[in-house]
């Protein structure tokens, strides 16, 4: 495999574009980079201040020539929100922050697309997170689990009256910062739903609450705010059927919420071990979904995934998605070979 450029000469070659490119408003932006983009390359990371944003962007005419067409940046409660000032966190992204990340991105041909981890991963290890620290009410299982010992992270309640007057404008500002035309909620590794501690979740269908969740959240992103909508796909896999198990899968019975959300929700389908088949790319795209395939930090693993999935050649699987979450240092992206291997598993048109 050649050596890519370097950033010096990656800038230079974007130059030319980066002046037409500011100019484009987002939308016809959006019409310019689906007719551009038939397989969507992508690459999810977590972004928490500034600081964090423009190391990233040293890296944006890079990750292009490697093949990224698409960023997923996972902000969470990291940014200086305005709309709930409870909420804001002082040393997190800012807006002005954003919007130069995002039209860098769109100057050279990356989508930037948002994300907060909705419902689920509430907390890691003993830290709860600012939205159920400063909004206690709002967790699925209140005043349960002191530091968080004997769960694997909490979930708010989707059924608690107060929870879209505070959680809907923390997307709204995330839309407007970014300029997006999509948005990622996450959903992943829901563990504690309907929980017996819970008065309004007690004795509840997991399927219903779920699912719920789900359209509550494409009501707003895709009725109201008429963006793209993606999620990641376990919670609505059948863990035991699948043989993916409760982590890739669901076991908890939100599985059946497949049936009871609208088909134009983007599934991200994460796996990250090598398998002889990944079944879920036939479920979803059975189902009407457009799937995403996601792997992570195996090579060997990420391109089976990618090269089963591109051998598909469904209509509805768009891509690949390659997870970082920490394994890769924000200037080694472009060359990661995790990331490589299945970007070289997918033509660059279909």
């Amino acid at each position: 495999m050649p050596l890519l450029p370097t950033l010096a000469l990656a800038t230079a070659l974007m130059a030319s574009a980066l002046p037409a490119a500011q100019t484009i408003p987002p939308k016809d932006w959006l019409k310019a980079w689906r007719r551009g983009n038939p397989v969507w390359k992508g690459v999810h990371l977590g972004a928490g201040n500034d600081a964090n944003l423009a190391e990233l962007e040293a890296q944006v005419p890079a990750l292009r020539l490697a093949g990224v067409n698409v960023l997923i940046v996972e902000v969470n409660y990291s940014y200086q929100f305005a709309s709930r000032p409870e909420l804001r966190d002082p040393n997190g992204i800012s807006r002005s922050g954003a919007e130069q990340f995002a039209k860098l991105c769109r100057a050279n041909g990356i989508r930037p697309i948002p994300m907060i981890n909705c419902m689920g991963h509430q907390s890691w290890a003993e830290g709860t997170f600012s939205l159920l620290n400063k909004h206690p009410e709002l967790d699925e299982t209140p005043g349960q689990f002191p530091a968080n010992k004997g769960i694997y992270c909490r979930s708010w309640c989707p059924q608690h009256p107060e929870l879209e007057k505070i959680v809907l404008p923390l997307i709204d500002e995330l839309i407007e910062a970014f300029q997006a035309d999509a948005f990622h909620v996450g959903l992943d590794e829901v563990f504690l739903i309907a929980s017996e501690f819970c008065p309004r979740c007690k004795g509840e269908d997991p399927a219903k609450l779920f699912a719920k969740q789900v359209n509550d959240l494409h009501r707003h992103l895709v009725k109201k705010r008429k963006l793209e909508m993606l999620m990641w796909a376990d919670r609505l896999l059948d863990g035991k059927a699948t043989g993916y198990g409760e982590w890739e899968a669901a076991t908890n019975g939100t599985a059946p919420s497949i049936d009871r959300i609208p088909r134009d929700i983007i599934q991200c389908d994460w796996h990250y071990e090598q398998r002889p088949d990944y079944p879920s790319l036939k479920i979803l795209t059975d189902k009407g979904f457009r799937v995403w395939p996601s792997a992570w930090r195996d090579p060997v693993a990420a391109k089976a995934f990618a090269g089963q999935a591109a051998a598909m050649k469904h209509k509805r699987i768009l891509g690949h998605l390659a997870t970082t979450w920490g394994e890769v240092k924000t200037p080694d992206l472009p060359t990661w070979r995790p990331l490589l291997e299945a970007f070289g598993a997918w033509p660059a048109r279909r």
